[in-house]
């Protein structure tokens, strides 16, 4: 009798020890908010053909959910009042209704439909881009720089993706020519986990 019960308090210890507990997490699986102060979003354009000039938005802020399978969601918002080419006359026409007329639409978002995983790093992001009025579906490629802990002992890991658009595409044709139609475009992530 002794060694039944010994049996079946052993068999019931093992089972337990086999189940995984339903309050942590799959391995693998992150959530996390975009930190704004280390987050960046850059653009390129060709000027007369001839060289190329850089800008920046200095107000991004989102959200990003990947689990083990490499499934989730994407959700990024730019400021277009943010914009930042370090010239203060340029800055002032690019916000005006020639380029991306920041007061009609001061945001521009990409909120994803799918994720999935590509590669050890490399995540694709399929969802819908948002500028200047004009909502287009794009896939966009996400690449992990790394994982670490920042200074007061919290979770972070990072991701980049660079691509390209045409900015008509999204109505903004003023100075075709002069100006490229194709716009390089990087963002690079810095997220909080929770």
């Amino acid at each position: 009798m002794r060694k039944g019960i010994v049996f079946l308090t052993l068999l019931a210890f093992a089972v337990l020890v086999q189940l995984p507990s339903p309050s942590v997490s799959a391995p693998g699986a992150e959530e996390g908010n975009v930190d704004p102060v280390h987050s960046s979003v850059l653009f390129r354009i060709r000027y007369f053909n001839a060289s190329a000039f850089w800008g920046r938005f200095n107000k991004a802020s989102g959200t990003m959910s990947l689990s083990e399978g490499g499934a989730g969601s994407v959700s990024i918002t730019i400021a277009t009042d943010s914009l930042d080419t370090a010239v203060a006359a340029r800055d002032k026409h690019l916000k005006s209704p020639d380029f991306f007329n920041v007061k009609q639409f001061p945001e521009i978002t990409f909120t994803s439909k799918k994720v999935h995983k590509t590669g050890a790093d490399t995540y694709e992001a399929a969802g819908t881009f948002a500028m200047h009025g004009v909502s287009k579906d794009m896939t966009l490629t996400f690449k992990r720089i790394g994982r670490g802990k920042g200074r007061k002992g919290e979770s972070r890991t990072g991701f980049e993706s660079t691509f390209t658009l045409k900015r008509s595409d999204f109505g903004m044709n003023f100075m075709q020519g002069p100006l490229s139609d194709e716009v390089q475009v990087t963002v690079s992530l810095a997220i909080v986990l929770k």
